[in-house]
């Protein structure tokens, strides 16, 4: 006989069994309707945009994942698209969504952008419940420009073999919003940069000056699906070199272009004779380079004719004109100066001849785009000022500006491309300036490994708020670290390909902000507890004031605890101290009415907004704000 403590015993126990029924049949219920959902459970990732650059009322197609992890069917759930210019939505959709248990689903959206040219966007996927809490969230950048040369995002191809997947590289390079790509060795020779057997119909097979064999079919399919992208494709080639079999005939006579060569003068304590660079061993005895005179008008005709025939038989879109450098004194075959100069004086220096080779070689170009690097920045005022579509240079860190200061840390990148975008104003699509595309080799000696994260993040946060870009990311995924592109072997590793991701879809989304009028200020920046430099110090937050017409912007770039030289050799520079809560006062005169965050390190790039207090010293006005977290660099702009 059961009592009555028994009976009180199975009641609990059967209160107790129905409680977790219910407890399981609400969960099951809560994720079909819309319920909460732990971290880990849905995922989503854009896949990426269509192109890497659209035309003004152009339409974007761009598609979403979306992961069920759990064991559970989930409906009710709500994909959202925001598409953001700064901190503003600009446009909105969404769609209703159901995942069956440990299933994916793609979902695509499709957006007209909008009319305005040279617009930056970010668009914002967020997966909701229906109550519209936010359960996961991707973003990427989204750029409308009509033309790429007013931000120009260069990448570059170096291998050409005949199994290349030129489909995957090219998609991988869209993924980072490459919008032109160099096609670094992609020629035979440098005077005769296409055999003359290759033709459109037959695209052939040559070899380069190493023995490389160059596949035609493979360069072709590059060009296509670089097409397909938007993406500009550049023929790289030297504006002044030949090789062996230019200067010298079969027998070792010279040829007539040998008359065209260039020669150290004899003050020129660099060399003498004639100016070669010794390239390496080469199976066809082509491996010396000889440099022609700029200003020789028959080597002007011959390599203008030669980049032409590129054009008639490859889809190429311009000519990437490279060089060696700043060699001193030169003169040519007759010991003559090479030329004589816009202001009426003898041209000794190549770096003096370039305004009127760019010149010229754009003229003959037919509307082909020119971009050019004036190696070590030597020459590069000349190159500001001529009608070049894309200002370009190769950085090294031994080579001095034209004041003399070393480019051997940030603030000397910073400042010869602040001094790039004044000088090239007047030579610009809209008077607005031209971005310099910096090239600088991070980890040079580095040889076993990946590459070292902070060292490339804070080279590349510096030039970005400058106003500038960046070569590196190219022939698929990888990144340049040294001169000769077919030699980069060292990776990027999984931690650099995600934060250069969310860097390219930054510096895409603010591209207005970074490279678009702006200008350096000296506004005065107090942060509490820390020690602040303007030019960009070791050990200190490099707080470096920018402004346009409509916003002030404060760029905070996290140098605590480590260095402020650009080439990080060995890969061993620290990363920075992380930082939070930083209290910042910024001095200004202006009128702020609000203040907004931006950072590829923070919430996926979103804006987000700070509150502020206003205040005045003995400084002067100031706005005083709480920045919540630096890790590389936050950008900070007051309307």
């Amino acid at each position: 006989m059961k009592t009555a403590l028994d009976r009180r015993k199975w009641i609990i126990a059967g209160l107790c069994m129905m409680l977790i029924l219910f407890t399981v049949v609400f969960r099951i219920c809560g994720n079909r309707q819309g319920g909460l959902y732990e971290v880990g459970q849905l995922e989503i990732l854009i896949n990426g945009t269509d192109k890497a650059r659209y035309a003004p009322g152009e339409k974007t197609t761009i598609t979403v994942t979306v992961g069920n992890l759990t064991e559970t069917i989930i409906d009710n759930l709500w994909l959202k698209m925001n598409v953001y210019h700064l901190d503003e939505v600009v446009y909105s959709d969404q769609q209703s969504l159901a995942l069956e248990p440990k299933a994916d689903k793609n979902i695509s959206f499709i957006w007209t952008v909008p009319d305005r040219d040279y617009q930056g966007y970010l668009v914002c996927m967020q997966l909701t419940d229906k109550k519209g809490n936010r359960i996961a969230q991707d973003t990427i950048g989204l750029d409308v420009s009509s033309e790429w040369i007013k931000f120009p995002r260069y990448g570059y191809l170096c291998d050409y073999g005949e199994e290349e997947n030129a489909e995957e590289k090219i998609e991988h390079m869209n993924r980072y919003h490459i919008n032109a790509i160099e096609y670094y060795d992609w020629h035979a020779l440098h005077h005769e940069p296409l055999p003359a057997d290759i033709t459109r119909q037959v695209p052939g097979v040559w070899e380069d000056w190493s023995g490389r064999r160059i596949y035609g079919k493979t360069v072709k399919e590059y060009l296509q699906f670089a097409h397909g992208k938007n993406m500009v494709n550049m023929a790289y080639n030297m504006i002044y070199a030949g090789t062996d079999s230019f200067v010298k005939d079969i027998d070792g006579n010279p040829t007539k272009a040998a008359a065209w060569q260039l020669y150290f003068a004899p003050d020129n304590e660099r060399g003498e004779g004639a100016f070669m660079y010794q390239m390496g061993s080469s199976p066809s005895g082509n491996g010396n380079l000889y440099f022609m005179n700029p200003l020789n008008r028959s080597w002007q005709q011959y390599i203008f004719a030669q980049e032409n025939h590129i054009f008639e038989v490859l889809d190429f879109d311009g000519w990437h004109g490279d060089t060696v450098g700043d060699w001193g004194k030169m003169v040519d075959v007759s010991g003559n100066p090479l030329g004589i100069g816009e202001n009426g004086q003898p041209v000794y220096e190549v770096k003096e001849s370039y305004r009127q080779f760019l010149n010229a070689a754009k003229e003959a170009l037919g509307g082909h785009y020119l971009s050019f690097n004036p190696v070590g920045a030597q020459g590069i005022e000349q190159v500001n000022t001529s009608d070049v579509d894309v200002l370009y240079t190769e950085f090294w860190p031994w080579d001095s500006d034209r004041n003399g200061v070393q480019y051997d840390n940030y603030q000397s990148l910073v400042t010869e491309i602040e001094r790039t975008m004044e000088e090239s104003k007047p030579y610009s699509v809209d008077e607005k300036g031209k971005s310099l595309v910096v090239k600088a080799y991070i980890n040079y000696y580095k040889t076993t490994g990946t590459l070292n994260a902070p060292g490339v993040l804070l080279c590349d946060s510096a030039v970005y708020a400058a106003g500038g870009s960046r070569l590196e990311i190219g022939n698929g995924d990888h990144m340049l670290h040294v001169e000769y592109y077919p030699d980069d072997d060292i990776p990027m590793g999984e931690e650099l390909q995600d934060y250069m991701v969310k860097m390219a879809d930054f510096i895409v989304a603010y591209e207005n902000l970074l490279r678009d009028g702006q200008f350096t200020t000296e506004n005065r920046v107090e942060i509490a507890d820390h020690q602040v430099s303007k030019d960009g110090q070791s050990n200190t937050i490099w707080a470096y004031t920018r402004a346009d017409s409509e916003y002030e912007i404060l760029h905070l770039i996290n140098l605590l605890g480590t260095d402020n030289e650009w080439r990080d050799e060995r890969g061993k520079k620290e990363a920075p101290a992380y930082t939070q809560n930083i209290d910042v006062k910024y001095y200004t005169n202006k009128e702020i009415t609000e203040i907004n965050m931006a950072s590829f390190t923070i919430e996926q790039g979103m804006s987000t907004e700070l509150s502020f207090e206003k205040g005045e010293d003995a400084g002067g006005k100031y706005f005083e704000f709480v920045v919540p977290a630096l890790e590389y660099w936050d950008m900070i702009y007051m309307k």
